[in-house]
């Protein structure tokens, strides 16, 4: 029976400082929601620091309009910088990565030809793609591959279709080698029909019977295919890629075995994956930076 309620599983990078308390007392009066470690020693250090400021600098003796407007600005300061967000992260952390992000350097990456290419390396983390098949090495040394899927879920399943999806996808996961991270990639774009346009040129070649009509209903499907449809921007849809990070080959096959038993079996999960060979991993990769062909 497929679960009714799912949750996200807790992260295993944790250190004491995410340990989380309840300020609340038995009255009900305090904060309505835990309270980590990390905030309450931050919002302890910047109390210390106010009383620091005023009583043993100049500030203290600026007089009343100097503190209270000190200590209206230093509030703010405090609230924006100890205040956690959903992921339970400070604003001070977030401070280092607005530094990396101030210089024109941290938010502007060339991809001309002449330019270097370990800037774009470093926002991607792929240091190269094989010609030959398109896995995907990365800078850290993981390895893996793109592949266009299909999902078989849809709004207009039987109830009892769907519960068995579920335990379909609970299963894979569960079964997934240990170290694989897999990322999912939904975009609009528009439609590659490589293969169709292959299928035409067979038939084509392959057309035994001398006949000008054939030869005009081909060529007008080519024509169909390679300038109204190939990539037409007008004729978008959704699309749907999975990218794997696997530590070793050992690893990665593992998972290809994974994803091809789920395809070939059933199909629950995943109706359809193949893989991206370079030439269709550069042109995933362009329509992510945003490169015109």
């Amino acid at each position: 029976m497929a679960k009714q309620r799912f949750k996200i599983p807790a992260t295993l990078d944790v250190s004491y400082f995410d340990m989380e308390f309840n300020v609340k007392s038995k009255n009900g009066v305090g904060i309505n929601r835990p309270v980590s470690a990390k905030v309450i020693l931050f919002a302890l250090l910047a109390a210390f620091g106010w009383f620091y400021l005023i009583f043993q600098t100049f500030i203290g003796k600026g007089g009343v309009p100097l503190i209270i407007g000190f200590t209206i600005a230093w509030v703010a300061l405090s609230v924006l910088l100890v205040k956690a967000d959903k992921t339970n992260r400070t604003g001070l952390e977030l401070v280092f990565s607005m530094i990396n992000y101030l210089p024109k350097s941290g938010r502007y990456v060339p991809v001309r030809m002449s330019d270097a290419v370990y800037p774009l390396q470093h926002l991607l983390n792929i240091k190269t793609v094989d010609p030959e098949d398109g896995r995907i090495h990365y800078l850290d040394g993981q390895i893996g591959y793109c592949y266009h899927v299909v999902g078989s879920a849809s709004a207009l399943m039987f109830e009892q279709d769907k519960q068995i999806i579920l335990d379909k996808v609970d299963s894979f996961y569960r079964k997934l080698p240990v170290g694989v991270e897999v990322i999912y990639d939904t975009v609009y774009e528009g439609h590659s029909v490589d293969e169709q346009l292959e299928a035409v040129r067979r038939t084509k070649k392959e057309l035994n019977v001398k006949s000008k009509g054939l030869n005009t209903l081909l060529k007008e499907q080519h024509d169909i295919l390679k300038y109204a449809i190939n990539n037409n921007q007008g004729l978008t849809s959704l699309h749907q890629y999975l990218v794997v990070r696997a530590p070793s080959e050992a690893a990665l096959t593992e998972f290809e075995n994974l994803l091809i038993g789920d395809v070939e079996a059933d199909g629950m999960m995943f109706r359809l994956a193949k893989t991206l060979n370079y030439k269709e991993m550069e042109r995933y990769l362009k329509s992510l930076l945003g490169a015109q062909k």
